[in-house]
């Protein structure tokens, strides 16, 4: 071992990591910033959904007493806002299963006629039954009939499982809250309930008042799985790291002098950036379609459902270029703005992470705090999710998606400006 070679290199990193001080910078501020942007996301289910806001559009055709009831329930959880009306003008049923199923808001209510007979029908057949079990006779009406009308909850057909299931659960034990009290209120005489343990345990279904109705889409093609969100997802993640050889090519184009030799020939460097970006979109639809293809052949033999691409295929290649757009004059912007390789790669590398966790490629935006769901709208990861969840899951709505796609191409336009006026001030 030489003491004085380890020193002398030690010395000479230093020297290096001096030169480079935005590098050095960067492998702090960039993971710092991962850190407080993950630590937010992920203490969302920890939190257990406390803090998360949910519009939900409210569609009550019975209009009595139960829906009133269930609405003074809900009122005071900060959490939900009931939308029960658009323009001044009360919801319909359509209205509200074709506002969800686009994807409008993440969930509706629809409180069917004869729901609030239907809760007294359960309350009536257990009053019944404790008069039974006390030897008194049945004293209330019970319609089998009505055990058949149940709250009807429809989701965004884009919406993860697991944001379902929290919802319904939050529904079903309102319900119960509801029926219980109005057991209570006809066995205020005191008597009590002489059963056994299973008939007890019976008395209640707090799910048998609701039911999940699923979208068009959902019952064409089979309720939605962890697949048909989590491919696209992925996809639309891979397609951004598109950013780093793009920015890393930039730089050594430029260490390498061709970024000069290139500046000093006829014509605007404008043409030379768009054949460019020709290029690496080509390469980003072979990259779309090689991965679509191969998560749906290859996914079923791992014992996962099969990918469901639908009748609106041919729109997925077109979502690729626009998707790609983005993706590629990013990277430019970032090559432009950097002035060595490793400070592109560092800042690349996080800022995509970051914008994949804002754009909910990991988790759902809907269940991120409302401040991070506006920040949202700035990472061109959450408008291309957006943009195949519109051709892949939800009814297809073309106002919406020509939306969508006129916000991504507009991402493009604006980094390849920004590239194009950083790289003349640089010339300059």
């Amino acid at each position: 071992m030489n003491l004085g070679r380890i020193i002398a290199t030690f010395q000479k990193e230093s020297i290096l990591a001096r030169r480079d001080l935005i590098g050095l910078l960067m492998l702090f501020i960039m993971p710092l910033a991962m850190i407080i942007i993950m630590a937010i996301v992920q203490d969302v289910p920890f939190r257990d959904y406390q803090d998360v806001g949910f519009k939900v559009l409210w569609c009550d055709d019975d209009q009595k007493s139960v829906s009133d009831s269930l609405i003074n329930y809900l009122a005071p959880i900060k959490q939900i806002e009931l939308v029960k009306e658009i323009k001044e003008n009360r919801i319909s049923r359509a209205e509200l299963k074709n506002r969800v199923e686009r994807g409008d808001y993440p969930v509706g209510i629809y409180i069917p006629r004869g729901f609030n007979a239907s809760i007294f029908n359960k309350v009536n057949r257990i009053v019944n039954y404790v008069g039974k079990a006390n030897g008194n006779p049945a004293i209330y009406p019970v319609n089998p009939a009505l055990d058949s009308i149940k709250m009807q909850l429809y989701f965004d057909p884009g919406s993860k499982n697991t944001y379902r299931i929290a919802l319904k659960q939050s529904i079903d034990k309102l319900l119960f809250r509801l029926e219980y009290d109005l057991l209570i209120s006809r066995l205020s005489n005191g008597r009590q309930i002489k059963s056994s343990s299973e008939n007890k345990k019976n008395l209640f279904n707090p799910a048998g008042g609701v039911e999940v109705v699923a979208s068009q889409n959902e019952i064409h093609y089979g309720i939605v799985n962890s697949v048909q969100h989590n491919v696209p997802a992925w996809i639309v993640f891979a397609l951004f790291f598109l950013v780093m050889p793009i920015a890393g090519n930039y730089i050594k184009e430029k260490d390498e002098g061709n970024k000069v030799r290139v500046s000093m020939t006829p014509g605007s460097y404008l043409d030379i950036l768009l054949g460019k970006v020709l290029f690496y979109c080509t390469l980003g639809i072979i990259q779309f379609i090689f991965l679509f293809i191969s998560s749906k052949l290859i996914l079923p033999s791992f014992g996962l459902p099969d990918l469901i691409i639908g009748h609106h295929a041919f729109l997925l290649i077109i979502d690729a270029v626009i998707i790609t757009l983005p993706a590629i004059t990013l990277g430019y912007l970032i090559g432009v703005l950097f002035r060595t390789y490793h400070q592109a790669m560092m800042f690349a590398s996080i800022l995509i992470i970051i914008l994949s966790a804002l754009g909910g490629i990991w988790i759902p935006v809907a269940v991120l705090p409302h401040w991070m769901q506006q920040i949202a709208n700035i990472s061109p990861l959450h408008w291309s999710l957006e943009l195949i969840n519109d051709t892949l899951l939800r009814t297809f709505n073309l106002s919406t998606w020509l939306f969508k796609a006129a916000v991504l191409t507009g991402f493009g336009i604006l980094f390849i400006l920004l590239s194009q006026i950083l790289h003349s001030r640089s010339i300059a």
